[in-house]
């Protein structure tokens, strides 16, 4: 009788969850847990060292998943971590970063993993 009961919660918190990830999606969230509305209060990190010409190394990623400002300030919080790098993120899935020393483009696709997104290609 205990095992049915047990079961019988579970498969109601399971429902419950479903039903608001659905709902966050029907109203353009994507799921990251934002709310799909304006998104513009949302802390982006910020890098000490904003000065491009301090960055001879370039490359431009296209990262899969991202879908609002959460989304953006994740990824580039991610890559920031790593030492010497300065990360610029923009919809649909475009990120550029910026590097003082030869990058290394696995260190960031490792970085980019991390955060619950994907590099194409």
């Amino acid at each position: 009788m205990a095992d049915a009961i047990i079961f019988v919660v579970v498969v109601m918190a399971v429902i419950v969850v479903a039903g608001r990830y659905v709902r966050t999606l029907r109203r353009g969230g994507c799921g990251c847990g934002c709310s799909g509305r304006d998104e513009a209060h949302v802390a982006r990190p910020t890098v000490a060292d904003t000065d491009e010409a301090h960055y001879p190394y370039a490359v431009d990623l296209t990262v899969e998943g991202m879908h609002c400002e959460h989304c953006l300030a994740s990824v580039e919080s991610a890559l920031d971590a790593i030492g010497g790098v300065w990360a610029r993120a923009s919809l649909p899935d475009r990120v550029r970063v910026l590097s003082k020393d030869p990058v290394d483009r696995a260190a960031l696709s490792a970085a980019v993993e991390a955060a619950g997104y994907h590099v194409a290609g």
